[in-house]
């Protein structure tokens, strides 16, 4: 059997209204994971976001950052970039950043990476495609990659037929109207699943 298709969203890196109930509702919706990335943030600012997310929830969150935390909350474990690159022993999974495929190489013992930007970034000004996603195919081929930059509910079943491992959001929930973009998100995976079903 085919492992699962991943939805992972990516904080914004600023400060988003209501977020710790924001983030709730995802995870509640079926997003598998929430990166928590705040690298301008303090760890105690960090701190206080995570400890208003529901116990039962935190066990699908990764920071991007502030580690020291793992020892106090019950954490999926970290995410590794260049500002973090090694994770802590008390780290139970990691994951990573990559930005092209001679990095994936090393990268087997990762939960997954992420690969970016597959599309042109929504939340990045300028920050465009460097890939062909026709050609990716045979390249991450049996491997856990997660595609980042420019993801939308639109392109998400063009990226699990490429073969990703999953895809991770960003600019598309925190612009706009959330309530609207997690609908929408919601309605198109579950359509999805009803057509691989069939």
């Amino acid at each position: 059997m085919a492992e699962k298709f991943l939805t992972i969203v990516i904080t914004s890196p600023e400060a988003v209204e209501r977020e710790a109930e924001k983030i709730a509702r995802l995870l509640d919706s079926g997003v598998d994971f929430v990166h928590i990335r705040k690298p301008d943030w303090s760890l105690q600012d960090v701190r206080y976001l995570i400890e208003d997310i529901p116990y039962r929830l935190r066990n699908r969150l990764r920071l991007h950052g502030h580690f020291a935390l793992l020892d106090e909350m019950n954490l999926a474990g970290v995410h590794l970039n260049s500002r973090c690159p090694q994770a802590p022993a008390n780290a139970a999974t990691a994951t990573r950043s990559c930005h092209g495929l001679d990095e994936i190489a090393g990268c087997d013992k990762m939960a997954y990476v992420t690969l970016s930007p597959i599309f042109d970034s929504i939340s990045k000004s300028g920050y465009k495609s460097r890939f062909d996603i026709r050609e990716l195919s045979s390249a991450i081929a049996g491997k856990r990659v997660v595609a980042l930059g420019g993801v939308t509910p639109e392109n998400i079943k063009e990226l699990r037929d490429a073969g990703f491992f999953g895809a991770a959001l960003l600019g598309y929930i925190w612009e706009g109207n959330f309530e609207d973009k997690l609908q929408h998100l919601m309605e198109r995976l579950h359509e999805e699943l009803l057509q691989k079903m069939q």
